[in-house]
């Protein structure tokens, strides 16, 4: 007797699925390949533009004029030095008027500009000679009236160079390093116009003092720049150098600009000081600060 077994409809057993095959492995070297072809795909090709720019306006050859409202400031004062023979003091020597300014920059690196800024500023007064002084030579009697005028000249020459975060896009936020050269330049005039031409023995004299002042010196210094907009920008900056019984100087500015286009408008606040070398027969110390406003246009040439 034999027997058959059946196995019920739908009961069936299916084998069981094939593993799946592992990964293919990539070696180091494939790896980087495939890095170096996405880097090519996403720079871009020579002679176009970025996607996104370094800076939010092209920075270019830029040519400005500001206006300087001094305020506060009383004129230099002239001191005796360490050669000086007797009293050589006059101080307040007038108001500085307001004053104009120039100014020039160029991009030289993906970071920094060189920068060339020159000012004057010159004032008048009067007063009465507060004691017997003698000044660049010419003796000042006690009481006498006198006319003073001045005339203040300055010359900047800085990279303005980026320090920190040093990366581009340049974030809103950036700190800024100053390598600077100054050149000062302070003559003073002063005459007593009612005083006698003659003294007791007839012979003729003349009241009227002049003299100038140069100052050389390199300063150092940083600049913070804050980007309000991105065609709006803050900025503080401050430098500044001396050596001890030397002359010394240092300078300061904080402005608000916005540039639409080639055409920047900037307002702020400047403040200056200079002291020639005491180690003259006479020196100098100015201070001058007030009010500004400038205005400058960028050139397409230049761009970088």
């Amino acid at each position: 007797m034999s027997f058959l077994l059946l196995a019920p409809a739908g009961k069936a057993q299916n084998p069981p699925p094939a593993p799946a095959p592992p990964p293919p492995t990539v070696s180091p070297a494939t790896q980087a390949a495939i890095a170096a072809q996405h880097a090519q795909a996403n720079t871009p090709a020579p002679g176009t533009r970025k996607a996104e720019p370094d800076y939010p306006d092209p920075r270019s050859l830029t040519f400005g004029v500001f206006y300087w409202v001094p305020f506060g400031a009383t004129g230099p004062g002239i001191f005796g030095g360490s050669q000086a023979t007797g009293y050589e003091t006059l101080t307040d020597m007038g108001k500085a008027r307001r004053s104009p300014g120039i100014e020039a920059s160029v991009p030289v690196t993906r970071t920094g500009s060189i920068h060339v800024e020159l000012f004057r500023v010159e004032g008048t007064g009067n007063q009465n000679a507060p004691a017997a002084t003698t000044l660049f030579g010419t003796a000042i009697n006690q009481g006498d009236y006198l006319a003073t005028q001045y005339k203040l000249s300055g010359t900047k020459i800085y990279l303005d160079d980026l320090l920190f975060p040093h990366k581009f896009p340049v974030s809103r936020f950036r700190l800024k390093s100053l390598w600077e050269f100054q050149y000062i330049s302070l003559s003073s005039n002063i005459y007593a116009p009612f005083a006698p031409t003659t003294n007791s023995l007839g012979q003729a004299t003349s009241e009227f003092a002049s003299g100038s002042k140069n100052i050389y010196l390199p300063t150092f210094g940083l600049a913070a720049e804050y980007a309000l907009t991105p065609h709006l920008l803050l900025r503080v900056d401050a430098s500044g150098f001396g050596i001890f019984h030397k002359a010394d100087l240092w300078d300061a500015e904080a402005t608000i600009s916005y540039r639409y286009g080639p055409v920047e408008v900037k307002v702020g606040a400047k403040a200056f000081h200079v002291k020639s070398s005491p180690n003259n027969t006479e020196y100098v110390i100015d201070s001058v600060n007030g009010a500004f406003v400038g205005l400058l246009f960028h050139s397409p040439f230049f761009e970088r």
